[in-house]
C-alpha cells in the first residue's frame, strides 16, 4: 500500500520566486475595504497587516518591542488571542473552545515599512474568517460567520466566469456532484459516513475531477475544496490503492500552487496539479471519464 506524506511535499512546488511585491488587489473584510491593509506578496505568499486586519475586526493590538512580539487581544476581556514574533515561523491563537493552538507559518511574520505583516490565510483561521478570491481583480476578501448566515444566497454568481459558481448550489455544478454531501444530492452509492473502502467515481465525478482549472479552485467554498480532495483521495486509492494521509494538507498545498498559478497567468487542471505535487502519474487517469 503507498502512502503520500504531504510534509515532504515542500520542495515540489514550483513557479516559487522568492520575491517581495505588493498584490494588486484589495482587501475586503464582510464586503468593507480594509483601509491601509494593501497585500503584499512574500516568498509567493500574500501576507497582510496585522495591526489593520484585526483592528477593523474590533481587537487591540500590542507590540512589545523587546520581544518584536505582536500580541492581538479581545477588547472586552483583554486575553491575549493571537501571538507572533517577527521572524519567527511559529505563531499562536485561542480557538472557538479556548484552547491556545500552535501553528507553524509558511512564511514567517515579516517587518515591512515597520508594519507586521503575517499569511493572510493564518489570520484568517485565527478569526474564524473564511477567505475568497476574485479572481478578475485579484481582490481578497474575508467573511465573517455572522456575515455568511445572514447573506446566504445574496449576490451569488453575478460577477463568476460562466460556469464558475459561488456557493456550489443550483445549475452551474456539474450533474452528480453534490452541495454538503447529505442525503439526496449525493450520486447513487456515495458513503454518508466515510466507513469502509473507497467507493469508485462515478463518470460524472472523474469527469469533474478533470474538468477543475485554477480559477475553478479559487472559486471554491472550503466546503467544495474538501469534497474535490476526497474525490481525489477515493479515485486514487480505488485505481492504484494510494491514500491520502491528510486532506486538510492537501487542501493548504492546492491552495498555495492554484494562487502562484494565478498570480503569473497560469490557468492549469487541478487534478494534474496534485498528481504532479504528489507524484501521481496523471496519464493513468488523464484518459479516463
Amino acid at each position: 500500500m503507498k502512502k503520500l506524506i504531504a510534509g515532504l511535499l515542500t520542495g515540489a512546488m514550483i513557479l516559487s520566486m522568492g520575491t517581495t511585491a505588493f498584490a494588486k488587489g484589495n482587501i475586503y473584510v464582510d464586503l468593507v475595504e480594509a483601509k491601509g491593509a494593501s497585500p503584499q506578496i512574500v516568498n509567493d505568499r500574500t501576507m497582510v497587516p496585522v495591526r489593520a486586519i484585526t483592528e477593523m475586526l474590533g481587537y487591540k493590538v500590542n507590540w512589545i518591542e523587546s520581544l518584536k512580539q505582536v500580541e492581538v487581544c479581545d477588547p472586552y476581556t483583554g486575553v491575549v488571542v493571537i501571538t507572533m514574533n517577527i521572524n519567527s515561523t511559529r505563531a499562536y491563537y485561542v480557538n472557538e473552545y479556548g484552547a491556545r493552538v500552535q501553528k507553524t507559518l509558511d512564511s514567517p511574520a515579516t517587518l515591512i515599512n515597520d508594519r507586521t505583516y503575517v499569511p493572510l490565510r493564518f489570520i484568517s483561521e485565527a478569526v474564524g474568517y473564511t477567505v475568497d478570491y476574485n479572481v478578475d481583480t485579484a481582490d481578497v476578501y474575508l467573511f465573517s460567520p455572522e456575515y455568511q448566515a445572514s447573506h446566504v444566497g445574496e449576490g451569488k454568481g453575478e460577477d463568476r466566469p460562466s460556469g464558475i459558481w459561488d456557493d456550489g448550489i443550483g445549475e452551474d455544478r456539474p450533474s452528480g456532484v453534490w452541495d454538503d454531501g447529505i442525503g439526496e444530492d449525493r450520486p447513487s452509492g456515495i458513503w454518508d459516513d466515510g466507513i469502509g473502502a473507497a467507493v469508485p467515481l462515478t463518470f460524472e465525478e472523474q469527469v469533474y475531477v478533470l474538468d477543475q482549472m485554477t480559477y475553478d479552485w479559487l472559486a471554491m467554498t472550503p466546503a467544495e475544496k474538501d469534497d474535490y480532495v476526497m474525490m481525489v483521495g477515493r479515485w486514487w486509492e480505488d485505481y492504484e490503492n494510494i491514500i491520502v494521509e491528510d486532506y486538510d494538507e492537501m487542501v493548504d498545498v492546492l491552495d498555495h500552487q492554484c494562487e502562484q498559478y494565478y498570480r503569473y497567468g497560469v490557468d492549469e487542471f487541478v487534478f494534474f496539479t496534485v498528481c504532479d505535487i504528489y507524484g501521481v502519474d496523471v496519464t493513468n487517469y488523464a484518459t479516463m471519464g
